[in-house]
Parts: structure tokens; sequence; C-alpha cells
């Protein structure tokens, strides 16, 4: 076989793992995308990164975590914001054991509203005031989906 061949050959197979890639998890653009895919039952992955979101209400400084989740369950309310939420345990940088619970809403116009509130354990002891950023869909969050 020749040599342009078998670049070719290889060429078509890296095309074609990439192009199932890209078709495993595509991105979702738009909160009716989301809608979408959550409603036909896909897994609905979410990336959220701190530093390209804006604080807001009483929080002040820039973010600097990144993260992600999968949508587990939401609600849609009748104004059309979508929700959903996650909680973890964690631990302090002193080996207390910590709550976080961070809220998500999506909004009609493709903002997201962010919140995070963390606790003590046991006796669910408010260590912070609440954290809340604002971000955009694409810019500071973004969502993929299985192809379900």
């Amino acid at each position: 076989m020749s040599k342009s061949k078998m670049s070719w050959i290889a060429l078509s197979i890296a095309a074609g793992l990439w192009s199932t890639q890209a078709l495993a998890n595509p991105q979702l653009s738009t909160l009716a995308d989301i809608e979408a895919a959550l409603e036909r039952g896909a897994t609905v992955s979410v990336t959220v990164d701190l530093t390209r979101c804006a604080p807001s209400g009483s929080t002040t400084r820039p973010g600097t975590t990144r993260g992600g989740l999968k949508i587990s369950s939401y609600r849609i309310t009748p104004d059309g914001t979508l929700s959903f939420a996650d909680e973890h345990a964690s631990v302090g940088q002193d080996g207390s054991p910590l709550w976080q619970f961070i809220r998500y809403q999506v909004k009609p116009d493709q903002t997201v509203a962010f919140s995070t509130d963390l606790f003590s354990l046991p006796a669910y002891t408010r260590l912070i005031p609440q954290i809340t950023y604002s971000c955009a869909i694409n810019q500071g969050i973004e969502f993929a989906s299985d192809r379900h």
C-alpha cells in the first residue's frame, strides 16, 4: 500500500473518531436546547468557569474556581426559568466537614444565576455569606448532552 493511501486511511479514521466524539456530546447553546435534551431523557453535563462570570448580589470578588456536574433533577418555572441544584460534602482546609449547596437558574434571556451556600457539619452552621455570580450560556457556563 502506498504511503499516501496509508496517510489518507489514517486521516479518515482520525476524522471519524473526532466526529463520533463531537456527536457524542454536542454542546447545547440555548435554553431551548437544554430543555429539549432534558425532556428527552438525555444526560446533560454542565461545566462552570467562575473566572468568566460576574460577581452579583453581595459578592464582590471575581470567581476563581471551575467545576462541573451532571443535571440529575430539574424544574422549569412558569416564567421559563430552568432550575437545578447540586449538593455535596467536602472537607475544609482544617479538616472539618462541610456541606455545600449550589443552585443554578438558567433564564429565558440565556443568563445563568449561580449561588452557593457553605455550612459546617453536623450543625449546618453557615460559614460565609451566600456567594452569587451571573454567567451566560457559553460564557462561563457550558452545557453538553449525550445523544439520547
